[in-house]
C-alpha cells in the first residue's frame, strides 16, 4: 500500500469521524430535505477550505446618480482615489438658448450635494482639480474602472483647482467648485453651441473631477464622498449681467448633470504600495498562503477572496448524502479594521464558472427568491457573514456540476444587483484559516441514507 493511498485514507478517516450526529439541532429553514424526512442529522464543521485575496483589475461603473469622489489612505487598503466623469447639459432641454446681446459673466461654480456617506477623515482638505474632457463622454455607454484614471483624454490644465470646502445650500450640504472665468464666459457668449444639447456637448464635452493631486501622508488621511448628482441644486450655476446695461441686475443660469444626456461614470484608482497592510501586498502579488491569516475585500470592487472547498466529494463515498444546510461562516477581523470604515451591509458569494476565473451565480441565487436563507447579510452581534449554498453543494456532490470554487466578492447577493461593485463604499477584512481568533467555517449538515439498489 502506498503512503500517498495511506495518507489520503486518514484525511477521509478524519472528515467523517470528526463529524458529530446531532438529531436535536434545529432544523428551521433547511434548503433541500423537507423537515419530516430529517431522521438522523449529522453536523460536520471541520471540512477543509482554503482562502486567499486576488486583485480584481477592472469593474464596470454604471452610469447613474450616485457617484463617488475623493481619495484616502486606509490604514489597510492603502490609497484610493475617487475620481467622476460627467458632463453638463441645458436644463430642461431648453433650444435656442440666449443669454442676451452682452451677456458679462460674474462668477461661476459647480455643486454637487454630499449625501452624508464617507469613508476616512473627512476633516482632511482634500485638493480638487476640474479638468476639460477633449472626447465626448457617452451617455449610453459604460466605462471601466481600470485603475488607471485615462479613460479618456483630457486637457492638461485643469479649470478648477481648490482645496475645498463644504457649504449649505438650501437644505444640503455642498462641495463648491469654482469655474475658470474664460471658459465660463465663452459658454455664454457662444450662442451657436447653445441651439440644443446636441451642440451644447459637441462644443462642451465635459469634465474630470478628481482629487488625485491632494498631498495625503498618513494613514486614515483623507476622505472619499457619496453624492447625488441628480440633486435639484447639483450642476453649474452660472452668475452674469447684461453688459450693456448700466441697470441689469445679476441673473442666473443652470446647467445640470441630469437628463436624458447626463454622462456620469467613476474611476477609481487603488495604490496598495501607498499605506496598503504587507499582507494583503503579498498576496496580490502571488504569495497566496499569506491568505492563511487574513483575506481582504477591498471598496469599490477592488479585491475579491478566492475558496475552495477541495473535498466535499468525500461525503459520498460510501453512501448518499442529502445536503439541509451548507454554511460558509466567515468572521470580521476588528482587531485590524476598525468601524470607523464601516462594513458592507452584505456580501455574494459566487461560484467560479468551469475554473475560468469568471463569476456565476451558485445554485442558492438562481432557484430560489428567498434570499434570507441564502443570507449574505453582515451579522453585527457575532461580526460574521454567513452563506447557506446548500443547493449549490448537492449538486457538487452528486456530480451534477463540478467544484471549481468559489469568489467571495463585495457585492449585494441579489441576483439583479450582484454584479455592480462601483457603489460599494465600505471594505472588510476576514480571519483567514490559521487565525485562531477569527477562523473561518464550513458547516454541513445533512442526512446519510443507503444506496437505492
Amino acid at each position: 500500500m502506498s503512503k500517498t493511498y495511506i495518507i489520503l485514507l486518514f484525511s477521509v478517516f478524519i472528515l467523517f469521524f470528526s463529524c458529530k450526529k446531532n438529531s436535536s439541532d434545529s432544523i428551521l429553514g433547511l434548503d433541500v430535505q423537507p423537515e419530516i424526512d430529517l431522521l438522523g442529522v449529522t453536523v460536520c464543521d471541520t471540512s477543509s477550505l482554503f482562502m486567499y485575496t486576488q486583485k480584481v483589475d477592472y469593474v464596470k461603473s454604471y452610469n447613474d446618480q450616485y457617484k463617488f469622489l475623493g481619495s484616502t489612505i486606509d490604514p489597510v487598503f492603502g490609497r484610493t482615489d475617487a475620481s467622476i466623469y460627467t458632463n453638463l447639459s441645458i436644463s430642461n432641454n431648453l433650444t435656442n438658448l440666449n443669454f442676451g446681446i452682452n451677456p458679462v459673466l460674474d462668477s461661476a461654480e459647480i455643486l454637487i450635494r454630499w449625501m452624508g456617506q464617507s469613508i476616512g477623515d473627512t476633516s482632511t482638505l482634500l485638493t480638487y482639480d476640474v479638468y476639460v474632457v477633449n472626447e465626448i463622454i457617452k451617455a449610453t455607454s459604460s466605462t471601466h474602472n481600470n485603475f488607471t484614471n485615462t479613460t479618456l483624454t483630457r486637457a492638461l490644465t485643469p479649470v478648477s483647482h481648490i482645496k475645498a470646502k463644504y457649504k449649505v445650500r438650501g437644505n444640503g450640504l455642498y462641495l463648491v467648485l469654482p469655474l475658470d472665468h474664460s471658459m465660463a464666459q465663452y459658454i455664454l457668449q457662444t450662442n451657436g453651441n447653445l441651439v440644443n444639447n446636441t451642440a451644447f456637448l459637441s462644443a462642451n464635452k465635459g469634465f474630470y473631477i478628481t482629487t488625485e493631486n491632494s498631498n495625503l501622508l498618513s494613514p486614515s488621511e483623507g476622505a472619499i464622498r457619496r453624492f447625488d448628482l441628480d440633486d435639484a441644486l447639483s450642476g453649474a450655476n452660472f452668475y452674469y449681467h447684461d453688459g450693456g446695461s448700466v441697470s441689469s441686475k445679476g441673473q442666473s443660469f443652470q446647467f445640470t448633470f441630469k437628463g436624458t444626456d447626463a454622462a456620469r461614470f467613476n474611476t477609481i484608482n487603488h495604490n496598495y504600495i501607498i499605506g496598503a497592510s504587507s499582507n494583503l501586498f503579498d498576496q496580490l502579488n502571488g504569495e497566496t498562503q499569506k491568505g492563511e491569516t487574513n483575506v481582504y475585500l477591498n471598496c469599490f470592487g477592488g479585491t475579491r477572496t478566492r475558496i475552495t472547498l477541495p473535498y466535499l466529494n468525500n461525503f459520498t463515498d460510501s453512501q448518499n448524502v442529502s445536503i439541509n444546510r451548507a454554511e460558509l461562516i466567515i468572521k470580521v477581523d476588528e482587531s485590524l479594521y476598525n468601524s470607523m470604515y464601516g462594513y458592507p451591509a452584505s456580501l455574494a458569494l459566487l461560484s467560479d464558472s468551469l475554473g475560468s476565473g469568471r463569476e456565476e451565480l451558485v445554485y442558492d441565487q438562481i432557484e430560489t427568491t428567498d434570499f434570507i436563507k441564502y443570507n449574505g447579510n453582515y451579522d453585527a452581534v457575532n461580526k460574521q457573514y454567513v452563506f447557506n449554498i446548500a443547493r449549490q453543494v448537492q449538486k457538487i456532490i452528486t456530480n451534477k456540476i463540478k467544484n471549481y470554487g468559489f469568489y467571495l466578492v463585495n457585492a449585494q447577493p441579489s441576483r439583479a444587483y450582484v454584479i455592480r461593485r462601483d457603489d460599494r463604499l465600505n471594505g472588510v477584512v476576514f480571519g483567514g484559516t490559521k487565525n485562531a481568533t477569527y477562523k473561518p467555517v464550513f458547516k454541513i449538515t445533512y442526512i446519510k441514507y443507503p444506496f437505492d439498489k
